[in-house]
């Protein structure tokens, strides 16, 4: 699966003029591998010993052009880092207010609200954000068992 997304970034990339440089291949496999939302800095750490003169900016150009055509998405969650997943279906965000950690859930009724609102206000919707804040298990049993010391 995760090499089937790579080779459909890549012929994205193709198609748009764009060339598969090894630090981006890096970046699209690391994301096309991980489950987690890493922050540039994270995907920075994962691939720096495979090209040791790496600069930070390579990793944020990169992610730049994979999300301008749409191979990945960038998450934005206030203040915080800036996230990236691989795009794939349309789905929603839980994020843990203690620790940051995101994980993904899909909802297939709240895409309902999209089309109501199209055909209500006449607007072409493009997206939506819908994302829910609580603390994770792994923060509430650490704060469970601060309180019990």
């Amino acid at each position: 699966m995760t090499q089937h997304r790579v080779k459909e970034g890549l012929k994205l990339l193709k198609k748009n003029g764009s060339r598969m440089t090894p630090q981006r291949k890096a970046i699209m496999e690391y994301l096309a591998n991980t489950k987690s939302h890493p922050t540039a800095d994270q995907i920075f750490n994962s691939i720096k010993d495979k090209f040791p003169s790496l600069p930070h900016t390579t990793v944020y150009n990169n992610l730049k052009c994979l999300k301008k055509y749409g191979i990945i998405n960038e998450l934005t969650y206030g203040q915080a880092s800036s996230r990236y997943e691989w795009a794939t279906a349309f789905h929603y965000h839980v994020v843990c207010d203690s620790c940051g950690q995101l994980h993904d859930f899909h909802y297939p009724k709240l895409e309902a609200v999209e089309q109501y609102v199209e055909k209500k206000s006449r607007f072409n919707v493009t997206q939506h954000l819908f994302e829910i804040h609580g603390t994770c298990l792994d923060c509430k049993n650490e704060n469970v068992s601060f309180k019990e010391s």
